[in-house]
């Protein structure tokens, strides 16, 4: 077990490496300059000692060693926007409302999509069956940045029945949190309607039928309990891409979390942001990962035998 851990955390290190190196260098690729149109105003010894503060009169590779050691330290640079700010600071003041929204919305997929799930397959091929999945169908189309605006627009400001917008009450969790789970929703709906009706094709389920059990004592003595197994396994993943999907919702609904920051450090070409947010998120997916690796490999010893995960 001590070597399947090692080579994965070994995966782990190797995997954020390529990512902070792959994103710091596409940093550089972008046009424009990060210093705006103080850069044009300012003269050029002053431009100079502004370089020279952030690092950028230096060749870069050494920009990059200086920075990819400054990372392994917990040092992820100073905002250019913000030059009073060190990226670790706005990611403790904003990670905690994306944190939230995150969970809220989490939340949510799991009871909406368990339930459209198990009802569409407790009423196969009726319209129970086809209504859920329709909706699944819409979850899975219909991205975020298309639902948020919509809800915004219209249950927000012209039909007035929630705020469409700000981070203040709980009223205003709903819609943001409703825009960023419809797609985990479809995901779950579907997965779990595939899985009751799989599980309702055993041997065991159809005997417990056959003995004159109640169907609800059927469902949540039998059925449930093996079907949610695949969606326990894949919950860890979804929490993380729900977290760090709140990118466009956090935009469209003004709320001060990390997805807000990110967007803004793009359109103000904040480079430190940009890397330094890009390497927080990844981190996160990729210790989520790594620790579902382990989970794996605890509950079923073939996996970390057989060296193919």
């Amino acid at each position: 077990m001590l070597k399947y851990v090692l080579r994965r955390f070994i995966y782990m290190i190797i995997t954020l490496w390529v990512i902070i190196t792959a994103t710091f260098f596409l940093m550089k690729l972008l046009p424009g300059n990060p210093f705006g149109e103080m850069a044009a105003k300012l003269p050029p010894e002053n431009l100079a000692i502004l370089k020279a503060q952030y690092g950028l009169d230096k060749p870069e590779w050494q920009q990059y060693l200086k920075y990819l050691g400054n990372v392994a330290q917990g040092d992820l640079g100073v905002s250019y926007q913000f030059p009073t700010r060190t990226v670790i600071e706005v990611i403790k003041q904003s990670f905690p409302a994306s944190l939230e929204l995150g969970i809220e919305s989490l939340v949510v997929a799991i009871i909406i999509g368990l339930l459209l799930g198990i009802i569409a397959a407790l009423k196969h091929n009726k319209w129970q069956d086809y209504s859920s999945m329709f909706i699944a169908l819409v979850g899975i189309s219909v991205p975020s940045f298309v639902v948020a605006p919509l809800l915004s627009l219209y249950v927000g400001n012209k039909w007035g029945i929630l705020p469409p917008g700000l981070w203040e009450g709980p009223e205003h969790r709903i819609l943001p949190a409703l825009a960023l789970s419809l797609g985990t929703i479809a995901i779950l709906a579907r997965m779990m309607r595939a899985s009751m009706l799989e599980v309702s094709s055993l041997d065991y389920i159809k005997t417990a039928k056959s003995k004159g059990l109640a169907t609800s004592k059927i469902v949540t003595g039998h059925m449930l309990r093996n079907a949610i197994l695949p969606i326990v396994t894949i919950l860890g993943p979804i929490a993380v891409n729900v977290i760090t999907g709140t990118l466009v919702v956090e935009t469209v609904f003004v709320i001060p979390g990390l997805g807000y920051q990110f967007v803004s450090s793009i359109t103000t070409l904040d480079y430190t942001m940009i890397t330094g947010l890009t390497v927080f998120y990844a981190a996160i997916l990729i210790v989520v990962m790594f620790l579902t690796d382990i989970a794996y490999g605890l509950i079923d010893p073939r996996i970390r035998m057989s060296g193919r995960r």
